[in-house]
């Protein structure tokens, strides 16, 4: 096999893998939510998370190190997620792309749940 093909099948596989484990992906397809249940991102208290989130920091049920990361979510019921602070997946999403959004996010949800 020449340099060029292997070039291309190796992006071609790395790129795969990348899809693969995509945040978004993990945080949209674990399991089939209840109705009138919601995920709720930023809520969540250190190891309280549901599953894996957007965030990619880790891939499992309570492996959150730090409370109201914006990546990070829990079920709740529907309609209370905005009331307690937390966002959709699309906000939290737009919020993770400025970290220090991201901290003044933790730090208020901090405050208003102290």
């Amino acid at each position: 096999m020449n340099k060029r093909k292997f070039m291309h099948a190796a992006s071609t596989i790395l790129a795969m893998g990348v899809l693969t484990v995509s945040p978004l992906s993990r945080a949209e397809g674990h399991g089939v939510m209840k109705p009138g249940m919601e995920k709720c991102f930023g809520a969540a208290s250190a190891g309280q998370n549901d599953c894996a989130g957007i965030s990619g920091l880790h891939s499992c049920k309570g492996a959150s190190t730090t409370s109201y990361n914006p990546g990070d979510f829990k079920v709740i019921p529907t309609g209370t997620c905005e009331k307690m602070g937390g966002l959709n997946m699309k906000q939290a999403d737009m919020l993770l792309k400025d970290p220090a959004k991201v901290k003044a996010f933790e730090k208020a949800m901090t405050q208003r749940n102290s």
